[in-house]
């Protein structure tokens, strides 16, 4: 019997081959949801990836690019590890999910990234009051800072990885 590979530790690679900017392969990606859309935010992201079975193939860039849409769905890393890559981007990205994943609150991340520089703000339409949960879109400017933040991470660790997956390619790491 072959036991499936992690979703959550799948997500945690496909994001750092994809912010390597190389060639890159992650094998034993478990077929599910939460990969899928790992995926295509990496790829709304403009970054070259490919998908055949349990293995995923990455071709070199030249960095993130702005202009996707993410979609989300329910998936908790997506939500919380694809924003601070997002902030490196070089133009807005747009976030959304499933109805209850917009239940789900964003606010430690998110202000996270405002601490860091980064401007988020709501779709297109909506009121001027801060965002706290998706949808959002995500202003990137091709580069982030860094530097010291403080999060309450209570609620889930991921918060904290989602961060530190992207702070190497801060500027201040």
């Amino acid at each position: 019997m072959s036991v499936p590979g992690s979703k959550s530790v799948t997500n945690r690679a496909l994001l750092l081959a994809a912010l390597s900017g190389g060639r890159a392969t992650v094998s034993g990606a478990p077929t599910s949801r939460d990969t899928a859309l790992m995926v295509g935010a990496l790829r709304a992201l403009g970054v070259p990836v490919e998908v055949d079975g349990e293995r995923v193939e990455f071709a070199g860039h030249d960095g993130l690019r702005g202009g996707g849409n993410v979609d989300c769905g329910l998936a908790g890393t997506v939500m919380r590890f694809v924003p601070p890559a997002a902030a490196l981007a070089d133009g807005p990205v747009t976030f959304d999910g499933d109805p209850r994943a917009r239940e789900r609150p964003m606010d430690t991340v998110l202000d996270a990234l405002r601490a860091l520089g980064a401007r988020i703000e709501g779709p297109p339409g909506s009121a001027g009051s801060v965002v706290r949960s998706l949808p959002f879109v995500l202003h990137g400017t091709g580069g982030l800072t860094g530097g010291d933040v403080v999060i309450d991470a209570s609620a889930s660790s991921q918060f904290v990885s989602g961060l530190l997956l992207s702070a190497p390619a801060t500027t201040r790491a």
